[in-house]
């Protein structure tokens, strides 16, 4: 094998190495982040049905009104900061 070659190789091994480790830690994060999310949610769970109409429905009326309180604030162009 030419050292043209063995370097190309060599180059294209470390490259997939790089993005194999890369992409593990990524998805050790994200393994990390489920089962904490999976934690916090867990008492949805054990909430009967009436309850967890009641929770849904308050979280509704929630986001609605988030939704209309940023309707009311000052206009400013999409991506652009409030001020």
């Amino acid at each position: 094998m030419s050292a043209g070659a063995w370097s190309r190789s060599r180059s294209w091994a470390e490259e997939l190495w790089n993005r194999h480790v890369r992409y593990r830690e990524l998805y050790r994060q994200l393994d990390l982040v489920r089962a904490a999310l999976k934690a916090r949610s867990a008492w949805l769970d054990g909430l009967p049905e009436e309850e967890l109409a009641e929770v849904l429905c308050g979280l509704a009326a929630c986001i609605d009104a988030v939704e209309a309180a940023s309707n009311d604030g000052p206009d400013h162009a999409e991506g652009a900061p409030a001020t």
